[in-house]
């Protein structure tokens, strides 16, 4: 056995997907990726900057890697929007990580290692190239494909670090994502999750790939199974997209618009170039369009400056909306953001408390909507098995289904729902999809 490799990734399904790459990359130089961490030569952590709660654990997983240290040789190295941020400062600032990678340039990652190896500690953390890395993908499941169709985001809302993590948006050649869906599909994966910071925008920055709604076509076209993409942003969600999704029916009727907030002086603060009335047009549009279509969305509470009345606009959006689910978080500041420049002056009881009333509203909300389908038949695509010995999957429009019955992974199912709970739905198999 090669070099043994241990991958943990923060964040979104963005660096999820990237340290699929990263594990592709490390196999195909003769590299074995294991699942622990006790198990490994070499621990990479693929760490997120978008809120400070991810920071923290990951700064605190590198105490085992100390531990770890102690008994035998082992290189740590620290990478993703984390290491992208903080670059080489982190060699200097914390003695057991080795090495520190960023967002690009993954294909570099074996060098890296083996100059580490050699004792001499390094950093790869470029930020002034817009190329997207093309390499292999060692896909961590066997029934969705991620496909990156943008890197980076050009919107700089205030509160984000992305475009500093991931810098500016650049669109992916078309052909490049219609050979990896195709080479995804013939693996035998049903799912195309198309992946972006703002999948929407796609085409802005170059004239030659056309626009989003295009590539989405073009992607149905090839007749995956199912496609979803994440995420979009409402300032660029437009109806032709939604129009594409309606003349497909392998697009999944899921539509995930980040609100961040229902007060409009919150949103000018937050830098969102949309306001209110715009988001409840995008979702009457979503709807008329496409009925049925689950909406999920994020919210952020106590961004500097949120009033109480201004939380109770989120939440009087939240209940008119009624979304799926909901991603909701506690402001915190960014360092070089220009929310990072203003008073944090939402005190930290008051985040808490506002959080929570908006985790239960939203639960009671889910259950009521979920609760509404109960005696229906929906498709599922089983994603895998509980501990019980029944299976789970994806709904068409990306509802979680625990599923009872002769069913194995990859199926497509059609699945009488019998309870719900504001998490999921439960059912029986009764045919094939």
């Amino acid at each position: 056995m090669g070099t043994r490799v241990y991958i943990e990734t923060w964040g979104c399904q963005m660096n999820l997907h990237q340290s699929e790459g990263l594990a592709g990359v490390l196999e195909c130089a003769g590299y074995a990726i294991v699942d622990r961490l006790e198990d490994a030569d070499v621990v990479l952590f693929n760490g997120c900057m978008v809120r400070g709660k991810a920071e923290e654990k990951l700064l605190g997983r590198i105490g085992a890697v100390a531990e770890e240290k102690r008994r035998r040789s082992v290189l740590l190295g620290v990478g993703g929007c984390f290491g992208q941020v903080h670059g080489a400062a982190l060699l200097r600032r914390t003695r057991e990580i080795d090495f520190v990678f960023g967002t690009r340039h993954h294909g570099k990652l074996p060098e890296l290692i083996e100059r580490a190896r050699l004792g001499r500690t390094a950093a790869l953390c470029p930020s002034d190239d817009a190329s997207i890395d093309e390499v292999p993908f060692r896909r961590s499941s066997p029934v969705v494909a991620m496909v990156t169709i943008t890197e980076g985001c050009s919107n700089a809302c205030a509160y984000c670090i992305v475009p500093a993590a991931r810098g500016p948006m650049r669109s992916r050649d078309p052909r490049a994502i219609l050979e990896e869906v195709s080479a995804a599909m013939a693996s035998g994966r049903p799912e195309i999750l198309l992946l972006g910071q703002n999948v929407n925008a796609y085409g802005n920055d170059r004239r030659d790939v056309g626009t989003f709604a295009d590539l989405l076509g073009r992607v149905a076209d090839l007749r995956p199974a199912r496609v979803r993409f994440t995420s979009s942003h409402p300032r660029d969600m437009t109806q032709d997209v939604l129009d594409r999704m309606a003349a497909h029916a392998n697009i999944c009727r899921h539509l995930h618009l980040a609100l961040q907030s229902g007060s409009d002086r919150v949103l000018r603060a937050m830098g969102r170039g949309y306001d209110r009335a715009r988001f409840l047009a995008l979702v009457d549009a979503a709807r008329r369009t496409l009925p049925g279509v689950n909406l999920t969305t994020d919210v952020i509470v106590g961004f500097p400056g949120e009033t109480r009345g201004e939380f109770e606009e989120t939440m009087s959006l939240v209940r008119l909306v009624r979304f799926g689910s909901i991603f909701a978080a506690k402001y915190s500041p960014r360092p070089g953001t220009r929310a990072a420049a203003l008073a944090d002056d939402v005190t930290a009881e008051e985040k808490e408390e506002r959080l929570a009333t908006l985790l239960d509203a939203q639960r009671q909300i889910a259950a009521e909507e979920n609760e509404r389908l109960v005696g229906s038949s929906v498709v599922v695509l089983v994603e895998g098995a509980t501990r019980d010995g029944r299976v789970y999957g994806r709904a068409d429009d990306h509802r979680t289904v625990v599923v009872t019955g002769r069913a194995s992974v990859g199926d497509l199912v059609a699945v009488r729902v019998a309870t719900a709970s504001a998490a999921a739905l439960s059912g029986s198999v009764e045919r094939p999809a």
